[in-house]
Formats: structure tokens, sequence, C-alpha cells
């Protein structure tokens, strides 16, 4: 979707006659139910249906969706298109004067729920939209669309498998471009990223059913009436809204109804979008979006709703609105927020029926209406369905691959294995630069200290049975050594990895440092050095006093990673980002940052994009500072992160009462939340970041001079910010 407006028109479709329900019975090789009644079986096809088999081993049947369509009568007849089981990769159109009924393959109640689901039609593409290229638009990305009236479809997953990570930016991947009126989807499935559903007809009717829709960014869309009834609405993507309704005008149709539907998060991403996500912003200053009797759960951003943007808020005439929702993201669980936002409003009776907002119901198949019930939770999709939408093909993290160096606490049959790390580490110091080495790590607690360098790139893989949550990692290397830090001495020869290689990858490698708070004394879990880069992949680094330390010149990603530590626990001069990652402050009066630069255009400094704050349960609630400048022009920045109550009204902290280095530093915030979030007590010193002031810290302008090729994006389910 692009942010500026498009003149999307449609033209008058005449409507044919409505669906006639019919009961369910027991179907044979046919099932009974006439052309746009309720289908009384969806795992045989319907007597006189045109039936599509990817298999072609049905006689007289299609091998897709798009030849079978083309095979329709160009006439006011109603015809129904039967699906058997498979994945079918192709785009498809409907567009034809007559009713059009699709039918998915399953063995369950038709249009019920989409959990059954065999029929995934599926295709991979997309479009950059910044700038959006002369002659192109959004639908053209979509694999189903209509361009005509009076369609329905039971039971089928649509999926736009392009960019399905998020990788790549502004670009726009549709599963479903939806215009004419009168379309209806049951049980259905609907995949992408972002412009996941684009209701696109200015006078169009749409009505979805006990269906999954999923995205990132405004991925429902567009300017039709559409009502969403029993339907979970998953999100991937924090600080991102799930509608942006464009209404055309004060008198446009146009407005969306959630009725009985979950909110929640898409699978995977659940601790990547807690109370983050908005449930609309406004495409246009006239947009309608109203949830009721839904369930929403704590991805809800405490606001509930957003402006378009800072400069092009669009919210003069808009309908924003909630009725009777329970869940810990609903009104009443947050309305001071909600109140803040000022534009919303929580309704006391029930004024969008479904009669009210549709021109007729009499098209709409009311089989289970009455017997629907809000879904608790997403369920469970069938495998070839998952597999479909695996966001990356990540290494083997349960065993090492051919030409790993193996470290292990006990022999391998057949293995050259070393026991420790520095042993691992010895034996491939004479290894070219020009080759990528890893070392994998099987299950062990390594007490070992180490320096590592090297020039090529290297990777630590820990061993994993589930990389995507680093509470369960198996391989910690520790080690138990303070430096006292007003002695002549380096606070990076307590760390635990002291890295000044050229370019280490870690994956799933806990590196703790034990010695404990004894004052003045440093115990590093990690510290980078010689220019080096490092990124992490769902690891854990704990200490105390400066735990993780950045030298000059050093770049750190690191990315659904924990950092726990006491004082400037994450600190230096060099330049790193945290993304989705938790930062846990352990001791109370502490600074989680402590960061500074050669000048005030210097690149480095520090980055906390869609992360977690989450102290210790014994540290004082209001005891935390965000940051201190180590130097005047000390720049850290939280983007779209929760802030936990631990976090001091004030913020951030001057470096001391006599010497506060405030002079030209930049601690910023953007579009936080939770309950450390509030900016009526901030420091003076501290700014909230405008559109335009948050831009620097943007994952690809901050890494400008470095670029991000060092980084293993094939990891990174979270697009940064």
């Amino acid at each position: 979707m692009l942010t500026s407006r498009l003149a999307l028109v449609l033209g008058h479709f005449c409507l044919l006659p409505a669906l006639v329900f019919g009961a369910e019975a027991t179907a044979d090789s046919t099932s009974a139910s006439s052309c746009g009644a309720h289908p009384t079986s969806a795992s045989t096809a319907p007597s006189g249906a045109i039936v599509v088999d990817s298999t072609s081993s049905t006689t007289g049947s299609f091998s897709n969706l798009t030849a079978a369509l083309a095979s329709l009568p160009s006439d006011s007849s109603c015809q129904t298109v039967f699906m058997k089981p498979g994945t079918y990769v192709e785009q498809v159109s409907v567009n034809r004067p007559g009713q059009t009924v699709i039918i998915g393959y399953t063995t369950e109640n038709p249009g019920k729920e989409y959990s059954g689901n065999q029929v995934t039609v599926s295709y991979s593409r997309g479009l950059s939209v910044s700038p959006l290229p002369a002659g192109h638009s959004d639908p053209e990305t979509a694999v189903i669309s209509t361009a005509s009236s009076n369609v329905a479809f039971y039971n089928v997953n649509f999926i736009n498998t392009d960019n399905l990570d998020g990788a790549t930016a502004n670009y726009v991947t549709l599963a479903a471009s939806i215009y004419g009126s009168h379309i209806g989807f049951y049980g259905c499935n609907f995949t992408g990223w972002q412009d996941t559903l684009l209701t696109g007809s200015t006078s169009g009717y749409q009505y979805y059913e006990s269906s999954y829709i999923d995205g990132a960014i405004d991925f429902i869309w567009g300017y039709s009436a559409a009502y969403f009834k029993g339907c979970t609405i998953a999100a991937k993507k924090t600080g991102a809204a799930i509608t942006a309704h464009n209404r055309q005008d004060s008198s446009g149709i146009g407005i969306y109804v959630f009725d009985q539907c979950l909110v929640t998060a898409a699978e995977g991403y659940e601790s990547a979008t807690k109370s983050g996500v908005y449930l609309g912003r406004p495409y246009s200053e006239y947009a309608r979006v109203v949830f009721k009797d839904s369930y929403l759960d704590s991805v809800v951003q405490p606001a509930g709703w957003e402006q378009w943007s800072s400069s092009d808020p669009r919210l003069d005439d808009i309908l924003f609105a909630e009725f009777n929702n329970t869940g810990p993201g609903n009104w009443e669980n947050n309305a001071a927020a909600r109140e803040g936002f000022g534009k919303a409003t929580l309704l006391t009776s029930d004024t969008y029926t479904l009669s009210s907002v549709m021109d007729s119901t009499s098209w709409i198949d009311s089989t289970y209406w009455n017997s629907i019930s809000t879904p608790s939770k997403i369920l469970t999709r069938r495998s070839d369905i998952e597999e479909l939408v695996i966001i990356s093909s990540e290494a083997n993290s349960t065993s090492p691959a051919a030409g790993d160096y193996i470290v292990s606490k006990t022999p391998i049959q057949g293995k050259t294995v070393y026991s420790i790390f520095t042993e691992a580490i010895e034996a491939i110091q004479k290894i070219s630069s020009d080759e990528t080495v890893t070392l994998f790590i099987y299950p062990g607690l390594y007490k070992e200290q180490i320096v590592f360098s090297r020039s090529g790139t290297t990777i630590f893989r820990g061993y994993s049975e589930n990389p995507s949550d680093n509470t369960q990692n198996q391989v910690v290397l520790q080690n138990s050594v303070g430096v006292d830090t007003q002695a002549d001495q380096s606070n990076s020869d307590s760390a635990t990895l002291y890295s000044r290689a050229k370019n280490l990858q870690l994956f799933n490698i806990n590196m703790n440092n034990v010695f404990g708070q004894t004052h003045n004394y440093a115990s590093l879990g990690f510290a980078s050095g010689n220019n080096g880069y490092t990124s992490f992949y769902g690891c854990q680094i704990t200490g105390n006093q400066d735990t993780f330390d950045m030298n000059t010149g050093t770049s750190v990603f690191a990315y659904n990673t924990l950092v726990e530590g006491s004082i400037d626990f994450i600190w230096g001069a060099g330049t790193a980002y945290f993304l989705n990652s938790t930062i846990v402050p352990n001791t109370d009066g502490g600074s989680i940052a402590a960061m500074k630069r050669d000048s005030s255009t210097a690149a480095g400094g520090l980055v906390f994009d869609q992360c977690t704050i989450a102290a210790t349960k014994d540290v004082t609630a209001g005891s935390i500072f965000l940051g201190r400048p180590y130097n005047e022009y000390s720049r850290v920045a939280y983007i779209y992160t929760y802030l936990d109550d631990s976090i001091s009204a004030a913020g951030w902290s001057v470096w001391g009462k006599s010497d506060p280095r405030t002079d030209n530093i930049l601690f910023g915030e953007y579009h936080n939340n939770g309950p450390g979030a509030s900016t009526s007590g901030r420091a003076s010193f501290s700014q909230q970041l405008t559109d335009a002031d948050a831009e620097q810290f943007q994952f690809a302008n901050f890494f400008s001079s470095q670029g991000t090729s060092w980084i293993n994006m094939a990891y990174v389910k979270t697009t940064p910010f």
C-alpha cells in the first residue's frame, strides 16, 4: 500500500440471486448441494461442479484453478468449482458475470473453520513501493483477485510466499485483491507480510467468516465495507497497524467491522509483537473501523490506534470504535492510553450490526452464524501449510554439518572432537581467511575465558533443539573474573569472550561471567575489539558491571538475545543494534547504556529496536535509567520497545552531578510502550523523536558506513525499524 492515496474506482455490478442455504448431507462421489447453496460436503465434488485436480487423475478435471475458471461460460449462470487437495502455484482472477462458488477440499464442515484446509493457492510476487514504479500497482501481486461480484470461497488457503520474513522494506505482497461486491470467504486463510488483504472496491460489500488473516503492516486495508465474523487476525510486527481503511469520502459506504474475532500474534511472533500492534490507522481521514465482542490479547498497543503519520495524521473525520471487547488489549484495561489517543470511541451499545453495515444479508451464508464463538487461539494448520510459510532455511542446530569443527564434552565415534573451545580455536587459526569456518558446540558447561582473533568469517553454533528460544540454550561458556575499574587495567580483560575477530557470528550460546557484584569491579560476559564485526542470534550474555563492551570501531548486531547486568552494562564506543532482544537490569540504581562517540556527527551509538526491558524481580520500580552519557556525544535510542516499571520517570541520567556530559548527546525515544514508557517526567536533555529524527536509527541508515552484509538475515524473523 502506498502512502499517497490511489483513486481506485470500480464500476457498478448487477446483483445476482442470493445464496439459498441447504441442510448438510452425507455425500458419495458427488454431493447434492445446488450451486450457491451452502455446500453439504467439501470432501466430494457437488453435482455439476468443475473439478480441479493437481494430479490430473480425475477424468475431465483441470490441473489448476486458472484453467478451470477459464472454462466457465461468460454468462449469468451460477457455477461451482471444486478443488481437490494440493498446492496450486498460480495467480488467479475471478471475473465472470454469473455467481461463482469455489470450494476447497476438507473433511471438516465446509466453511466452519480453516484448520482442516487441504487446498492451497500460493504464489511469490511482490512490488517495491518506495517509489512505486510507473505503470504498476499493489493488486498485481495478489495470489487471488476478484473483478466481478457474487463470488464465494470455502476452505482455501491463499499464501503469498514472497518476502515472508519481511527482509525487504516497503515491499507489498498481497494474498488477495478483492474488487466487486457480495464477495464471501468462509474458513479461508490469507498469509502475507505487507498489505495481505486488499478490499478494493469503493462500492463493494464483503464478508469474511471463521477465516485466518495474518501480516505485518497495514495487512487489512482498502476501501470497501467488510464484515469479519469469528476470524483470527494474527500480527507479525510491532509498531505497525492491522488495518488501514480508506473510505472514499464522508458519504462512502466503506467500513470494517470485526465481530467475535481474535486479535493475536502470528505463530513465532509472540515476543516480537507484545504490546506493540495497533488496531488501525487511517488511510484516509474518513476511515471507519470497529472492533466489537472480540478478544484483544496482549499484542495490542495500549493506545489501541494511531495516526497515519506525524506530518499527516488524517484524524479529522475518522471513526475508530470499540464495544464489549475482552482480553488484556481491550479498552477497559488500557483506558488512559486509549483516551490519550483522543480520537477513538468506546461505544455504549452495538450500533454496527451486520444488517446496518451491509446493503443486504441474503447473499451471506449464515449456516453457522448463531453457533460462532470468538476464537481463543490460532488453530493448528496442516503441516504442508506450515512448510510454505517457513521464514528462513536455518542450518541444523542439533548436528554438525560436513566440515564443521566439533566441540564436545564427550568423544564421538568417527569424529575429530575438541573437548574445549580453546583447543578448537587453536586448530582453526591457520585456515585461510577466505574460508568461513564453523565450530559446532555440543551441550555442556565450558569453564573457559577466551580471547578470539581471526581474519576470516567464523561461526560459533551452539547445539539447540529450539533455536528461536534462547531460554532453552544448552551451551554455556562461563568464567569468574573481575577487573578493578579504578586500577590500570582494561575492563575487557574480564570478559568471558573477548572477540578481536574480523567477523564472528554466534548462535545459541550463553556467555556468563559469575564473578559477582563487588563494587567498582567490571565483570564482562562479552567484549569486542580490533574494529571487528560480531552478530548474535538467540544468545544470552550475563554479568554485572559493564557486561557487554564494544570498543571503538567495532560493530555489533544482536537478535533475539538476552543481556543482563547491573551498572552501565551495555557500553563502549562502538556501534550496536539490538533487535527483538531482552535487556535485564539486575540491581537498583543502575543505567543500562553508557556510550560515547568521537563527535556529534560520528558513526556509533546504540539502538534498541522492538526490545523488552524486563528487570529481575528484586529490582525496585522506578530505579533504572535507560542510559547515561559516557561522553558528551553519546547517542542512544529506544524504538518500539517495551519498558517495564523498573524504568525511572526521568528515564535518563547525567554521568555525574559535577560532570553531567549532556551538552551534545542524543538520548531518544520513539513509540515505546509499557509502564516505564510515560514521557511526562522525562529528563530535559532527552527527546521524544519525530519521524524525521528517528530516520537515523533505521537499520540501514544506522549501519550506513559499514553496511549489513556481515549480518545473517536468514535467521532474523523480526523486521528492523
